[in-house]
């Protein structure tokens, strides 16, 4: 008797154990069913989004912390756009990393940008403000020992060409990228070119 009690209350007990998973389970379905019902509906709605990759070159003013005149640099730059806010004005986020033998250097930065449409060309400018690291590479450094973290201003823009409904090719971007590495002003030019992929509404 004792042992068909037991097992009944097993039985009970693995059942209402599995509720709140089941109670989970559903709400989750539910909700995955109605926000796949509304992205669908209203797709229309959802803003254009690029993304962009691609090679990178940085002249660095380097005189002042010890180098050349100028340390020059090749990497590769990021960025994150949503290009029409409102009326060809919009916003992006960018990140870049360049090498060097004796340096690297890291920027990263958000701000607005513009848009002109001229034919099948873009021309865009922007003004980001972010920050930066500058690491100076040598026997026994570390990524945080003997770099220094700093506020970086990047302004400039790009000419884009169209490949298609999705892609793009980012013929040229040049930009004028202002840092303050080990407490000097460089005023550094950095020069990129890569692919455009862009999704949403355009």
């Amino acid at each position: 008797m004792a042992i068909r009690w037991w097992s009944r209350a097993q039985t009970r007990f693995a059942a209402l154990s599995l509720i709140p998973a089941l109670k989970k389970f559903l709400v989750a379905s539910t909700a995955l069913f109605l926000l796949s019902g509304l992205a669908a509906g209203q797709s229309k709605w959802i803003p254009g989004i690029e993304v962009f990759g691609g090679y990178s070159h940085l002249s660095l003013q380097s005189k002042d912390l010890g180098f050349e005149n100028w340390t020059q640099m090749n990497g590769w730059e990021a960025a994150l756009t949503i290009p029409h806010i409102y009326r060809g004005l919009g916003v992006t986020g960018d990140v870049s990393g360049h090498y060097s033998t004796p340096l690297e250097q890291y920027n990263y930065a958000v701000g607005p940008q513009y848009t002109w449409e001229f034919s099948r060309f873009r021309v865009i400018g922007h003004g980001l403000f972010g920050g930066a690291q500058t690491r100076v590479r040598q026997a026994g450094s570390t990524f945080v020992h003997a770099s220094d973290r700093h506020r970086t201003i990047i302004v400039g823009g790009e000419v884009d060409f169209p490949l298609g409904d999705r892609f793009l090719w980012r013929v040229v971007q040049a930009d004028l990228v202002s840092t303050s590495a080990f407490d000097n002003t460089q005023k550094n030019l950095r020069l990129s070119t890569g692919l455009i992929y862009r999704f949403g509404k355009h």
